[in-house]
Order: C-alpha cells, then sequence, then structure tokens
C-alpha cells in the first residue's frame, strides 16, 4: 500500500536545509506521493522546483486567502497558464478558511 500526502510545504524555507530527509522519512513511512501546496503565486517558482527535483512529488498553483491582499493583480489566466506543467495537479490553496 502506498499513502499519499495531499497536503504538505515542502517549499517552505525553514524546511530548506531538512527536506530530503523528510521526504527520505516519508518514503519510509509508506508515502509514495506528495502534494506540495502553492499558497502565493510570487512563491510558485519554488514550489515547482521542489516537484519538478522528486519523482512522485507534485504541486498545485494557488493563492492561500490570507495572502490575497498581498497579490490583488493575479488574473486567473496566470494561475490557468502555470495549470498547464505536467507537475501541476491542482489549484489551491485557494481557501475555505473561516478563521
Amino acid at each position: 500500500m502506498s499513502l499519499v500526502d495531499s497536503h504538505c510545504h515542502l517549499d517552505f524555507p525553514a524546511l530548506a536545509d531538512q527536506r530530503e530527509a523528510v521526504i527520505l522519512r516519508a518514503r519510509a513511512a509508506g508515502v509514495g506521493v506528495m502534494l506540495t501546496i502553492g499558497t502565493r503565486l510570487s512563491a510558485f517558482d519554488s514550489v515547482r522546483a521542489v516537484a519538478e527535483a522528486y519523482e512522485g512529488i507534485y504541486c498545485s498553483v494557488g493563492i492561500h486567502p490570507h495572502e490575497a491582499e498581498a497579490e490583488p493583480d493575479v488574473q486567473a489566466a496566470e494561475l490557468i497558464a502555470h495549470a498547464g506543467h505536467p507537475k501541476v495537479v491542482a489549484f489551491g490553496v485557494t481557501g475555505l478558511d473561516y478563521f
């Protein structure tokens, strides 16, 4: 059986020096697929780079509601264009944040 981590943040700078070890631990625990989540379009290049660097890691493109004010000029066409990349499998994080 292979597990899927459907929401992780492997691109976060605080994880940069531990990323490889985190991924290895996940693999050892049976996690075969991971989805690292885009929270800001301005940081999407790093999200996509993580996905491109590893087999079985994919990403989403989107803007978290808490980040939307900082990126007010993003157009749907930009998100759709990024979604054409083979490692992009979802839009999000899009929210449903009630706090």
